[in-house]
């Protein structure tokens, strides 16, 4: 089926830019959605899952500071605020102020935010090798390859 064609692009036109765009914006929206149906159950959405995951990962015990959440997520400041916000009312985080500067905001994980991703994680695991399973494993390395140089470069020309 021609998705590109209910966007008024006909494929295979040399237009690869427009399809390539498209096709990822398309992409994109399918798997949000099986991952939003999924993580509704945990009361979750993919937006705040990725900053869980951030805050644990790139700051361990120690936490990070709202700024480097932003930076790794590449999310302005003030949707950043509302969504630590967010989290830190439903007591998946806790804000402490970074010594010696009290205007930099060091966010960790709290111990409910850690047991909900740990409950998450394994069935987040199967629902991305679900949604991957159409492409054999090197289609799946290539693509991976692929799309980590083309986010370089888009990341890169800002």
């Amino acid at each position: 089926m021609d998705y590109l064609k209910s966007f008024g692009i006909t494929s295979g036109q040399g237009k690869y830019h427009e399809e390539n765009v498209y096709l990822l914006a398309l992409t994109y929206n399918v798997l949000n959605a099986e991952i939003s149906t999924y993580l509704k159950d945990f009361r979750l959405t993919p937006a705040k899952l990725n900053v869980l995951m951030t805050i644990r990962h790139q700051g361990g015990k120690e936490g990070i500071s709202q700024v480097d959440i932003s930076k790794w997520l590449i999310v302005t400041p003030s949707n950043m605020t509302r969504l630590l916000d967010r989290l830190e009312k439903e007591g998946f985080i806790q804000r402490l102020a970074q010594k010696g500067d009290r205007r930099v905001n060091i966010i960790q994980i709290t111990t409910r935010g850690a047991q909900v991703l740990d409950r998450v994680w394994p069935g987040y695991l199967k629902i991305l090798e679900k949604l991957s399973a159409g492409l054999k494993w090197n289609e799946q390395r290539d693509l991976s390859l692929l799309m980590s140089r083309w986010l370089g470069i888009l990341v890169n020309h800002q």
